[in-house]
């Protein structure tokens, strides 16, 4: 792989954070170690995520899927980001249970559940939630997914979405380039090593029941940035039928312009007349202003209201 120069070590450290909310970092400027536990000054992860009124898994095609459930009420599904577990959720998951079922799943490789012999992609995370959906009987369901997560979320609505009743798609677009230039950069460097005393490895290891396998992991969702199998096309977004609000924050990682892009094809201000756009209210994209890629999901406060009445026109 070879020996990156020390001037370029802030792109791998951005890349890494670009996967995974666990750590929510700022970047002091010029630092060049080795190593993100040196570098990163990370919000602790929360601790808030309550004791869920059932957990367990369930197996598809092998996979032993596991899951949690808050609340009672109309069911949800949250899909986190890469290298995340449940727990990276924060308070954004009680604030949802107080008045949902929530089901927060940790996909394959993340947290407990253990990955197989094969290579990750966001077409087989999108295959096992949508399995999950089915063997679990919610369908036609709401779902919630951050970054990597909202890429599969996409993906069950590309793929299945009878399954799908609406989709919340937080910091995620669906082609690799909608991330900025200097940070994709960083992706064909990222090794498990670089992990070492974050909060990300910590979450890991507390809960993952192979806590050994988690360079084979990383080394997997690495390969599947790199290769691209992290996308889908303009015309598998286009297709997707179901209710969508796209969230992005203000100093996001993903780029303000692709996201509208996406947004667009996803049927976003598709007509126009004397008065502008004619409002959509099945396609919705908010703003959230004062936040970044790794603490928007902590603008409790902010997020929930945009979750909450989206979720209510959909039902209106």
């Amino acid at each position: 792989m070879g020996i990156l120069p020390k001037e370029d070590i802030m792109f791998i450290k951005t890349a890494f954070a670009a996967i995974t909310l666990a750590t929510l970092v700022c970047f002091p400027v010029g630092a060049q170690d080795a190593t993100m536990a040196e570098t990163f000054d990370p919000i602790e992860l929360s601790t808030d995520v309550p004791v869920p009124s059932e957990d367990g898994t369930v197996n598809i095609d092998g996979l032993e899927m596991y899951y949690q459930v808050h609340g009672e009420g109309e069911p949800l599904v949250l899909i986190h980001g890469g290298l995340m577990t449940i727990e990276a959720w924060g308070p954004i998951l009680p604030a949802l249970a107080e008045n949902r079922k929530v089901y927060a799943i940790e996909l394959e490789g993340h947290g407990r559940t253990v990955d197989l012999d094969r290579p990750l992609s966001m077409q087989q995370f999108a295959q096992d939630v949508s399995g999950f959906i089915e063997q679990m009987d919610l369908g036609p369901i709401d779902i919630v997914g951050f970054s990597m997560g909202g890429g599969t979320a996409m993906g069950v609505g590309v793929l299945h979405p009878e399954l799908v009743k609406s989709l919340v798609i937080i910091s995620a677009s669906h082609q690799p380039d909608s991330i900025w230039d200097s940070v994709r950069a960083g992706w064909p460097y990222m090794t498990a090593e670089m992990m070492e005393g974050t909060p990300m490895l910590a979450a890991y290891e507390a809960v993952a029941p192979q806590p050994e396998r988690f360079s084979g992991f990383v080394d997997k969702i690495r390969e599947s940035m790199v290769s691209g199998e992290q996308s889908w096309t303009d015309e598998q977004i286009a297709s997707i039928p179901v209710p969508v609000l796209m969230i992005i924050g203000d100093t996001d990682l993903v780029q303000f312009d692709k996201a509208l892009e996406m947004f667009r094809l996803l049927g976003g201000q598709s007509s126009t007349g004397p008065m502008g756009p004619a409002l959509n209210t099945a396609r919705q994209f908010a703003v959230v202003p004062g936040a970044t890629h790794y603490d928007i999901m902590f603008k409790t406060d902010l997020m929930l209201p945009l979750i909450e009445s989206f979720f209510a026109a959909q039902a209106s």
